[in-house]
């Protein structure tokens, strides 16, 4: 905890403006990962948690929305922001110039770490901003006609429906949307009603891996292999998943898949990852081209280059990278599961509450949308902040529900806690 003190002073000396001698001595020359817990340290997650800046008496649970930042990762930020700041004068362009800025490079190390996490090949996989943009990249950018169709969800969130809606509105292409009713009772129960749904013209499938609204997984394994054979393409929206269930990308044989790292991955608001088949990403025309919108020599690289870009933002994306690799993916999504699956098991012994994600253990994760009969869903909120600093997010039909995030940051004492308050009020 001493760490994080020290961080604290040392961001605020930042803030005020001193020196870049005094900064240097408390800030720059900190070890951002002293006290990381041993592999066997009964206390491991406790000491995990020392690394997030959230006051011991607060509970964040909205990762869903966006992940909390741990302070290796601010710390990575801030330190180059303020390099770039003290040393920006000594920079020669002739030299590459990335210290400087971001958008113009190809990141090999970053793309083969995130590789890792989600089993494909680093030349595949782009760095954009954001899964809003891995979806326009696909929608705007596939050569389709009047008349092809597109299959969706009445589940989508924006970042996954806006530009195939551009593209129906502009070139005539038709968007069929599926009906998903929450709770999803089985994986059969998706997998047919897309099925009954493609015609000789469906030409796309693209769905949610993870249903925002509720933390549903969607059997895409089984879509995907749908897919393939009928010659169909897949373009799988997984702005929740990367951090937060295991990945296997070539397991799922997709064609392509788009990512937000800013939630469960904890790396910094505007990093984004999308992996595209090499077979399809020569196809695909970007719809932001810069000046290596032609190289097909690294086709993931055609996608990343965007302009002018903030390096200390590359920085931090890259450190949440390594934070989440030295704990381990596997632990991180076990830990997340355990979590998720004991909130909703207790949840199912309260009489008054409605679970609107699937208990189904295929189906769910670390997030668990649920209400109490006759309470909206931010009289429930406001009242475990109140009560106990817990602070999910008020979602779902008419407001009447909240969903729960669960991550490593989080505890079985914060669940105890919720379900106390649930317990107590309507």
């Amino acid at each position: 905890m001493n760490s994080r003190r020290n961080f604290i002073r040392s961001s605020s000396l930042i803030l005020l403006g001193l020196p870049a001698a005094t900064q240097a001595s408390s800030f720059l020359n900190e070890n951002p990962l002293a006290g990381f817990p041993a592999e066997g340290d009964p206390n491991f997650w406790e000491q995990i948690r020392g690394f997030f800046m959230i006051p011991p008496d607060e509970a964040y649970l909205n990762t869903g929305t966006i992940g909390a930042t741990p302070s290796p990762v601010l710390h990575a930020m801030v330190s180059h922001l303020q390099k770039v700041a003290t040393d920006i004068a000594r920079e020669d362009w002739s030299g590459g110039g990335q210290d400087l800025l971001s958008g113009y490079f190809p990141y090999p190390d970053l793309r083969k770490k995130l590789g890792s996490i989600v089993n494909a090949e680093a030349g595949n996989i782009s760095l954009i901003q954001n899964a809003h943009m891995g979806m326009n990249t696909m929608a705007l950018g596939l050569d389709m006609k009047r008349g092809d169709e597109v299959i969706q969800t009445n589940m989508e969130h924006t970042g996954g429906s806006s530009g195939w809606q551009v593209r129906a509105r502009r070139d005539g292409i038709v968007i069929k949307q599926i009906t998903i009713v929450s709770p999803i009772k089985n994986p059969e129960q998706i997998i047919d009603l897309i099925e009954k749904t493609i015609t000789r013209k469906t030409k796309v499938i693209a769905i949610p891996h993870i249903l925002s609204g509720t933390g549903e997984i969607l059997p895409v394994n089984q879509i995907c292999a749908l897919a393939r054979e009928k010659g169909i393409l897949t373009v799988i929206d997984g702005a929740q998943t990367i951090g937060h269930i295991p990945l296997d990308l070539k397991v799922m044989d997709c064609d392509a898949y788009f990512t937000s790292p800013h939630k469960w991955l904890l790396a910094p608001a505007g990093s984004g990852m999308l992996f595209i088949k090499p077979e399809l990403s020569a196809r695909i025309q970007p719809s932001m081209p810069s000046g290596s919108w032609d190289n097909h020599e690294d086709e993931g690289f055609r996608f990343t280059q965007r302009g002018t870009s903030n390096e200390a933002m590359m920085k931090g994306y890259e450190t949440a990278v390594d934070f989440h690799l030295k704990i381990g993916n596997k632990r991180i999504t076990e830990r997340i599961k355990y979590l998720g699956d004991y909130l909703r098991s207790k949840l199912q012994e309260i009489d008054k509450v409605e679970i609107l994600t699937s208990i189904h253990p295929e189906l769910s994760s670390g997030m668990t949308t649920f209400g109490v009969k006759g309470v909206k869903g931010e009289e429930l909120r406001a009242a475990m902040w109140e009560k106990y600093k817990l602070q999910p997010r008020p979602v779902g039909p008419d407001g009447n529900f909240i969903r729960f995030s669960t991550h490593i940051y989080n505890s079985s004492e914060e669940i105890n806690k919720a379900l106390d308050v649930t317990n107590e009020i309507g």
